[in-house]
């Protein structure tokens, strides 16, 4: 049962039912349910759907190019390569003159990182061939601070080509009670706030166990799922974890401001500055003002 998400789905349908050229970049931070997202949108429409892997261009092509037959023959078992990216993107230009279709790149990150040209080939052709077409375009990827400067930003070849773009956010409260329908309301609150209404991590609660049961076996095991994730999620999007960690356990441990938090984590008070404002954009940590400072400049 798909849960949430239903202004993102209304948005992305009346973007579909334009019926002429949409690009929509989606994003956020890994686990937040941006693949659940497409599926439930793409379902019963047709769908070139396509996941940029950690490899080299030669197989990112490969897969692109049987993405696309795959589309044309489902049925098909033969290998195809196209040759080329342009080759692949002026075959679906051909295809979505026909009828609507989406295009997802899935983890777009990864694709730009093995085929360093493919923003600038992607402009090009949302501006001389895809325009002209049905087609629906969809880039998606986790790392926000590179979807955001390299999709999103001034300097990126795609500013100004996007027509939709969306971020996702963690559940809400109302969100993950309808996750927990049989749940205490209490206890959902909890499990909400400890996960951070991250989808992933609230589909390893369970309603038939009480709060101190899920948080022990998916939290403090070392064997569980979450309990290496904070570790793990730092080393996915920053280059320097150690410095954050130290960061985020000053935080953890009761310091709030800048120059406190500079000195439980042994750090200079400029790095930690940027650190945290990095940490803030990746909405790891959040800053808020007392009601008695929000006057002051």
């Amino acid at each position: 049962m798909f849960i949430g998400r239903k202004k993102e789905l209304t948005k992305l349908e009346k973007m579909y039912q334009t019926d002429k050229f949409q690009f929509a970049a989606i994003y956020g931070r890994r686990q937040i349910g941006k693949t659940a997202l497409i599926n439930e949108f793409v379902r019963n429409k047709p769908t070139i759907y396509f996941t940029g892997l950690e490899e080299n261009e030669f197989y990112n092509l490969e897969r692109f190019s049987s993405a696309i037959e795959h589309f044309k023959d489902p049925d098909s078992l033969s290998s195809v390569n196209y040759g080329n990216f342009e080759n692949c993107f002026r075959e679906i230009a051909r295809l979505a003159q026909k009828e609507r279709i989406v295009l997802v790149i899935d983890e777009y990150p990864y694709l730009a990182n093995a085929v360093h040209a493919i923003s600038s080939m992607l402009q090009s052709y949302i501006d001389h061939e895809f325009k002209q077409t049905n087609l629906f375009l969809i880039l998606c990827g986790s790392s926000m601070s590179f979807m955001e400067e390299q999709v999103l930003s001034y300097k990126s070849p795609l500013y100004g080509r996007r027509t939709g773009q969306f971020k996702l956010q963690p559940f809400t409260l109302h969100e993950t009670q309808e996750y927990f329908p049989h749940m205490d309301k209490e206890e959902a609150f909890i499990l909400n706030t400890i996960t951070g209404g991250v989808p992933l991590y609230l589909s390893y609660m369970s309603e038939d166990k009480d709060v101190w049961e899920n948080i022990e076996e998916n939290f403090m095991d070392v064997n569980a799922p979450l309990f290496q994730e904070p570790n793990n999620l730092l080393k996915q999007e920053l280059r320097d974890p150690a410095n954050y960690n130290s960061i985020i356990n000053a935080i953890a441990g009761g310091a709030s401001r800048i120059n406190d938090i500079a000195t439980k984590a042994h750090l200079s008070t400029p790095l930690v500055t940027s650190n945290v404002t990095n940490l803030i954009e990746l909405g790891i940590i959040k800053r808020k003002v007392p009601v008695t400072d929000q006057a002051k400049p």
